[in-house]
């Protein structure tokens, strides 16, 4: 990366990182408390990976909500580990650390994974089917998957013409089925979730042999 790739890539990770904190409370604390749900029968010092980190904001709710967890964020931006890593200090959360990769090439080992959570991030993968095998390759058998993603089943008729430059980059790629359709090909089980409002979610679980 040049320098003047990098200088932008922190720049824009900055600007994101202020949008996403003005919202953090919404957009990211529900989701955490979802996830501890899930996550309650679970081993108390369960590894969790974070992938899509961004600013770590979901990190940064899982790591106070679970303080035994070793908490891992994925980003494929360096500026964003960065600011991830600052709001984690800032925050005073100890139980977080990234690491640089893509979903497609995870710089984790394979089965070592209790949980690995993604919000807003599938739709931005280069290869959603490849980067969920990578997910299943990381997770330990009996592992978790939990992804909330934006919904394109709910962007239809006036909604789809008021939000069309949201629909125009992508945010709006899957429904809730062909996620689950994904997840089957690579060997996940016990799908379930639900894609009726904005947000889809789903919960999977790679099988004991």
């Amino acid at each position: 990366m040049s320098k003047q790739e990098e200088l932008w890539d922190e720049n824009h990770s900055r600007r994101h990182s202020r949008l996403m904190k003005m919202g953090s409370r919404v957009i990211y604390a529900s989701f955490a408390k979802k996830i501890v749900r899930c996550a309650a029968s679970l081993d108390k010092e369960m590894t969790i990976v974070d992938l899509g980190t961004g600013p770590g904001l979901l990190s940064i709710h899982l790591g106070r909500l679970l303080p035994q967890a070793r908490i891992i964020g994925v980003d494929l931006s360096s500026g964003m580990l960065q600011i991830a890593r600052e709001n984690a200090d800032e925050a005073g959360v100890s139980n977080f650390e990234t690491r640089l990769g893509r979903a497609e090439a995870m710089p984790i080992e394979s089965n070592s994974t209790d949980l690995v959570v993604t919000q807003s991030s599938l739709h931005e993968w280069g290869d959603p089917r490849e980067g969920l095998a990578e997910v299943f390759r990381i997770l330990k058998p009996g592992g978790r998957l939990m992804l909330k993603d934006y919904n394109r089943a709910w962007l239809s008729g006036w909604k789809r013409r008021l939000l069309g430059i949201f629909h125009h980059l992508g945010m709006f790629k899957f429904t809730f089925e062909e996620v689950a359709g994904l997840l089957r090909e690579v060997g996940f089980d016990e799908i379930e979730g639900e894609g009726r409002g904005l947000a889809l979610f789903v919960r999977a679980v790679k099988p004991v042999p």
